[in-house]
């Protein structure tokens, strides 16, 4: 029998063992191909092949939307014109259907993409509004709410906020078992935490709620910036390219798509940013963000207290004194020469900074009066408050340059307000003053690297004064039957350190990520030598370390169990 048998005299059969074994190729490149993806190519390679998929995707998909209708009237024209005269070619009835086919397809997917836009952006999900426990039930169902800080990073391998308050509510209360549900997530939005709250099965008797940096550093990647200065906001011209783009469904599912994709990653190391910049939001969006996180951190709060669970709110500090502001910006209607004039008054006067603090000092003032919302030089000018001794005034300007920040990564101000402002309408929830706890907590009384391993994720010293204040704001309130005769509940960075297992090979790890988060920000900035300096610190601690010295001896704010220079507690 020839070889040629089942493609001659059987074709069907044959076509069908072909696409059969086809299918089954791809099904065994499905499951062979992604693991060797992750050998060949960095995950920063295989980020970008799929940005410049969906990107060209998108592009495809644009050049099709505008060229089908105009062929298909075409096609129709030309069938109504060869009505009279002769039968219409097979070939013209084919591209009928062809373009036919297409349309509906347009169609059908700009309605998928449509319920699948409306599903990303749930404004508020529906929850279980009662959990049946079994009966007796003495389990303490404890549930963690936030993003990376609340999961304990970089310590998140070994314990987590909620891992910490549960080790000690094991011990005070001793005949009620602990479970924790941890929902946070690295990078995680409010929203998207509020729609994990429908996948409990049980019901919560304590939620712990930290969440607030988040809510613009992740929205799109760090490259991303809005139109800002009016002199540089080109004229609005309507092409079909660009009105397709703004009103198709598949356009937007494509762009959420590359934004989740995106989101963290640094500009390009070629893509050098302005000391002058510009924000990733409009003012707009700000007061959008901010309205949507107050009602949510409000039906949050309201739907645990309505299944009877213990609230405990926590604003989210942020390393105020020691991480620079990202972005600084002025005022939209500021032409580009008084833009150019001002960097450059502004490099004058930090030039000025070590031999002539006190000038210099001065003259940020008079810059500051001309632009208040200037983050840079709050920040510049709280440094030099800080080494003349004015620390009230320090801590102004710290606040004051976070704030005003064009790339927040830090809860800001309005933010945090929103848990207070929460609080005080719920008097049963719990409030846990972040930023207040660890600037009492440091003997310096200031919000910076001896309380953080970088910009906002606690040191192991931050987290066990976070963990200390909720266990004892609970105490207080006799949460969960917590008698108050019980002794007060206390957690040092010593116990942590050791109940956890902080050896020399996790010092090491913690070590390493804050060289990578430090080097990871570092060209988000116009000056970058900061936080590579910073990058360079971590990375010869983790190597002295791995040489046998103990990491409070290396002279590294936040770095190890104690604060450098204070005695170990027994």
């Amino acid at each position: 029998m020839r070889p040629s048998f089942f493609l001659t005299t059987r074709p069907r059969f044959g076509w069908s063992v072909i696409l059969v074994l086809i299918v089954a190729a791809l099904a065994m490149a499905a499951v062979v191909v992604p693991p060797w993806l992750e050998v060949w190519f960095p995950p920063i390679a295989r980020q970008n092949a799929m940005v410049v998929t969906l990107r060209g995707a998108r592009r495809t998909y644009i050049i099709l939307a505008m060229v089908v209708p105009v062929v298909s009237l075409a096609l129709m024209v030309a069938a109504i014109a060869r009505r009279r005269r002769r039968p219409r070619p097979r070939w013209l009835l084919g591209a009928m259907a062809a373009t036919f086919a297409l349309m509906l397809g347009f169609a059908g997917a700009e309605g998928v993409s449509a319920a699948r836009l409306a599903a990303m952006r749930v404004p508020f999900p529906r929850l279980a509004a009662r959990f049946p426990d079994p009966p007796g039930d003495r389990t303490i169902d404890l549930l963690i709410l936030g993003a990376s800080s609340a999961r304990g990073v970089p310590y998140n391998d070994w314990f987590s906020v909620g891992e910490m308050v549960a080790w000690r509510l094991r011990e005070a209360l001793p005949d009620r078992p602990v479970i924790v549900t941890d929902l946070s997530r690295p990078g995680q939005k409010l929203d998207q935490l509020h729609i994990l709250l429908g996948s409990l099965e049980r019901r919560p008797d304590l939620v712990i709620l930290y969440s607030g940096h988040n809510e613009f550093s992740m929205r799109h990647d760090w490259a991303h910036g809005v139109p800002h200065y009016l002199d540089e906001i080109p004229p609005t011209r309507v092409t079909p390219e660009g009105w397709i783009r703004a009103h198709s469904w598949v356009c937007g599912v494509i762009d959420e798509t590359v934004d989740l994709i995106r989101q963290a990653a640094p500009p390009t190391r070629t893509v050098a940013r302005r000391l002058v910049d510009v924000p990733v939001y409009t003012p707009e969006e700000y007061v959008e963000r901010l309205r949507d996180f107050r009602l949510r951190v409000e039906a949050i709060t309201a739907y645990c207290e309505g299944v009877g669970a213990t609230v405990v709110l926590v604003i989210p500090p942020g390393n105020d004194a020691d991480f620079e502001p990202n972005r600084s910006v002025l005022p939209a209607s500021t032409p580009r020469s008084e833009r150019e004039a001002f960097a450059r008054e502004f490099e004058a006067v930090r030039r000025l900074e070590e031999a002539d603090p006190e000038s210099a000092a001065a003259n940020y003032r008079v810059l500051l009066h001309r632009q208040p919302g200037f983050a840079e030089v709050h920040y510049r000018l709280g440094r030099l408050e800080e080494r003349a001794g004015h620390s009230d005034e320090a801590d102004r300007h710290y606040i004051a340059a976070r704030d005003c920040d064009g790339l927040p990564m830090r809860c800001l101000s309005d933010f945090q307000e929103v848990y207070r402002e929460v609080a005080e309408r719920h008097p049963r929830a719990i409030l846990v003053d972040g930023p207040a706890i660890l600037r009492a907590a440091s003997p310096s009384r200031r919000s910076g690297d001896e309380s953080f391993t970088d910009g906002f994720h606690p040191s192991l010293i931050g987290y066990a004064a976070i963990g200390e204040a909720i266990l004892r704001a609970m105490h207080t309130r006799g949460a969960l039957g917590w008698g108050s005769s019980s002794p007060t509940p206390s957690l040092s960075s010593e116990e942590l350190g050791r109940h956890f297992g902080m050896d020399a090979a996790r010092w090491q790890s913690v070590c390493a990520y804050g060289a990578w988060f430090y080097r990871h920000t570092a060209d988000v900035r116009f000056d970058p030598s900061d936080r590579l300096a910073k990058a360079d610190r971590f990375q010869k601690a983790g190597e002295e370390i791995a040489a046998g010295r103990p990491p409070e001896e290396l002279g590294l704010p936040g770095l190890g169990v104690r604060r450098i220079g204070a005695r170990p507690r027994p």
